[in-house]
């Protein structure tokens, strides 16, 4: 298994990354994309959130275990 601190860095860096887009290429920007690609884009973002905060309650769940 990939180390817990790896893996949440991997997915910080995920989130950052397509944040980043967002500001250069969403809604207002000069170099808005189309809608579809700007919701896309939101949707991978809620869902590496989601998957960040499902890992974080395991790794808690976990250490509380052991």
């Amino acid at each position: 298994m990939t180390d817990p601190s790896e893996m949440i860095a991997w997915l910080d860096r995920r989130i950052a990354s397509a944040m980043t887009w967002m500001d250069e290429h969403g809604k207002g920007s000069k170099r808005a994309r189309p809608d579809h690609e700007i919701e896309a884009k939101a949707y991978d973002i809620a869902r590496f959130e989601e998957i960040k905060g499902a890992y974080l309650k395991a790794l808690k769940k976990r250490e509380e275990a052991a």
